[in-house]
């Protein structure tokens, strides 16, 4: 009796140890600093987002012939289809377990990255566009009809709502992830494919992000040294300078990123919870809508 009283006392320990290692690891998917820094992140995307597209629904033109309008108006749609999956990313954090399905999970952390992509797609064909017209490559900045600019939305949103989230939600996070964590889908990288396309992706926003960057500042001051302390009154110095914002978005909001993941993607077990970080600073793009309330400046942007 002596001898099975030791035996029981002995490996007792090592019985009721295991449900407080699972928990533990559950919990550390994320740690507090991190799910704090998320939250505030997120929260203030969310607030500055749905200001920023109340205000800019009021003052958006009608003209949808308008190379200009027709890009604002997709790039409304994106913020709106991201800032509705904000919330439940905001509820995750907070409470440490997704209760909502892995396929609703696969949905939002989809949706991150489409914005991403639709955004840096927006801004590189708005500036693109401004720099011809710059240049005097091409005086055309409207499309011929309404329907030419709405059918050029409807397919790159077909593409992408109707082919690319299914893909998503069948092929992709299928490794079995536990049910009550969400948006950890590094191991995905382990694919030669994945690892391939995210390389690609990210070289190219980089690379396009920097070019722009250099054909901006080129240009700014082109039209400084012309016309020197009289630039101001300008209209085309202030498209210039709208043209900057963007710029100046992608280069804080979206290089990053992209520079932190080529990193991530060799390492992604370990830099999971940094990498949410800099995702979570991709949704300050958000903040481009405020940059178009002046009253001045959406003068200059609409024309």
């Amino acid at each position: 009796m002596a001898m099975n009283t030791t035996v029981g006392n002995i490996t007792s320990p090592a019985v009721t140890s295991n449900p407080i290692s699972v928990s533990t690891l559950a919990s550390e998917h994320f740690t507090k600093p991190f799910r704090v820094t998320l939250i505030i992140i997120y929260t203030a995307v969310l607030l500055v987002g749905i200001t920023g597209l109340t205000v800019m629904i009021s003052l958006l033109k009608t003209n949808i012939r308008s190379l200009t309008t027709i890009a604002f108006l997709n790039l409304m749609v994106a913020h709106f289809l991201f800032l509705f999956t904000v919330p439940f990313r905001i509820y995750y954090y907070a409470s440490k377990e997704w209760h909502l399905g892995q396929g609703f999970c696969k949905l939002v952390s989809a949706m991150v990255h489409i914005h991403i992509y639709m955004v840096f797609t927006i801004y590189s064909i708005l500036l693109t566009v401004r720099f011809l017209h710059f240049y005097k490559k091409t005086q055309r900045t409207e499309f011929y009809r309404r329907l030419h600019g709405l059918g050029a939305s409807a397919l790159v949103w077909f593409i992408l709502l109707l082919i690319m989230v299914p893909v998503v939600l069948i092929q992709y996070g299928n490794k079995g992830m536990p049910e009550n964590e969400c948006f950890k889908f590094g191991v995905e990288m382990e694919k030669g494919s994945v690892y391939t396309l995210n390389l690609v992706l990210s070289i190219f926003i980089i690379t396009v992000s920097c070019l722009q960057t250099c054909i901006q500042v080129i240009i700014l001051r082109s039209m400084i040294l012309k016309y020197g302390p009289a630039s101001s009154s300008q209209q085309e110095f202030w498209v210039q300078i709208k043209n900057l914002s963007f710029v100046l978005i992608m280069l804080t909001c979206l290089v990053p990123y992209h520079l932190f993941r080529l990193q991530y993607m060799k390492n992604h077990e370990h830099l999971h919870q940094i990498n949410e970080v800099f995702l979570a600073i991709t949704g300050l793009t958000c903040f481009d809508m405020l940059t178009f309330t002046g009253k001045n400046i959406c003068k200059v942007c609409w024309t």
